[in-house]
């Protein structure tokens, strides 16, 4: 991907500055390009589709902003380039580079510029173009939309975010359910935090956030299954807005749903389902053991995530506080020891939690029991 940066709007001149990631994905045409047109085959030309400038909006502090192509041909992609105006006469160009290789003669390319803050009291527009050359120097170009800088605020500070993010990212071709979240808060009150999630057609999606403590909201986006050969890519954008309307966004991460045949992970199992530890004095300990097990075919993907105990009496031993982390191959099983150390008499009741990092067995648990006595 490479990365773009407009210098303060004070100098005559901008900067671009290129990232350039992974040389050995660039997109190289293949040994028959060259010939491309003369073997009485005819150049058509880049055919670019899937052009997109995000986010929509950004607030007045200004931000990254993201575009992205995807660029076929059939002789060849030589170069794709980028070009972006505001509305203000800044310019800024630079190149895009091939972030995800489909086939040999096409990839989606990516590229990202810093948008400095707008201190106007007027909102700029900042278009965006994809233009790309192939191997026998035939050009076309594709208009990738906007994005809005806001006026600078004239009441209070904006709302502050940080910790967007969705999870999981990656789905198999039947798809799930990513949470999305963020921390939020502002200096008077918020009004609302939702997402805005730009889907594999460029149609955008809401999601309403739901405060989960007194600055983190929670959401989830439900994703459908991919019955097509490709993946499907879903951008996710967080905002926060307060009660005069200032917004601030985030860049929240993509989330793939995998194409279609990619193999369905199996299930987890375990045994026992309850552990039932007995009379146990205050202050010792009792230990039991489980069996968690992949009942996954062979070559599905494996299996990760964490089992988590709901009561601080019940314990996994090298537990942290997101719990103990696994990851199973289909077939594998493996013996996790859980330990009772009561601190209170009479009888205590937890739960040994499995939390899948694919969200799937969302109830998988064994349930845990002992008595403690003096």
């Amino acid at each position: 991907m490479s990365r773009a940066v407009f210098k303060n709007p004070g100098h005559c001149r901008v900067g671009v500055g290129v990232l350039a990631l992974v040389a050995a994905l660039l997109l190289v045409a293949p040994a028959g390009a060259a010939a491309c047109g003369e073997d009485g085959t005819e150049d058509t030309g880049p055919l670019i589709t899937e052009a997109k400038l995000t986010p929509a909006n950004l607030p007045s502090a200004g931000g990254t902003g993201v575009i992205s192509a995807r660029v076929e041909d059939d002789c060849g992609v030589q170069q794709v380039y980028a070009e972006i105006n505001s509305t203000e006469g800044m310019y800024v160009g630079f190149q895009l580079l091939p972030a995800e290789p489909l086939n040999s003669n096409s990839a989606v390319y990516r590229g990202e510029f810093q948008i400095p803050a707008n201190f106007q009291e007027w909102s700029v527009g900042y278009q965006g173009n994809v233009s790309a050359e192939d191997t026998n120097g035939a050009f076309a170009e594709a208009y990738a939309g906007e994005i809005e800088v806001a006026a600078l605020p004239q009441f209070d500070e904006p709302p502050y975010i940080s910790a967007a993010s969705s999870a999981p990212s990656v789905w198999g071709s039947w798809g799930g359910t990513t949470r999305i979240s963020a921390d939020a808060s502002d200096t008077r009150s918020l009004a609302s935090v939702y997402a805005i999630v730009t889907n594999p057609d460029n149609s955008e999606t809401g999601i309403s956030l739901e405060a989960t403590s007194f600055s983190h909201f929670e959401g989830a986006l439900e994703l459908p299954a991919n019955f097509t050969s490709e993946p499907q890519i879903y951008s996710v954008a967080v905002f926060a807005e307060d009660d005069i309307g200032q917004t601030t966004g985030a860049y929240g991460g993509a989330i793939t749903v995998e194409p279609k045949g990619t193999p369905h992970p199996g299930n987890l199992t375990l045994e026992p389902t309850a552990l039932h530890f007995g009379p146990v004095p205050i202050g010792g300990t009792a230990a039991s053991s489980v069996v968690l097990s992949n009942t996954g075919k062979p070559k599905s993907p494996p299996v990760s995530g964490f089992l988590r105990s709901s009561d601080p009496q019940f314990s996994l031993p090298g537990e942290t506080d997101e719990g103990l982390p696994f990851s199973l191959e289909p077939g594998e099983e493996k013996i996790f020891e859980a330990d009772f150390r009561p601190f209170a008499k009479g009888q205590q009741v937890g739960l040994l939690v499995v939390v899948r990092a694919d969200g799937r067995q969302p109830n998988k648990g064994v349930s845990l029991f002992g008595w403690g006595v003096k």
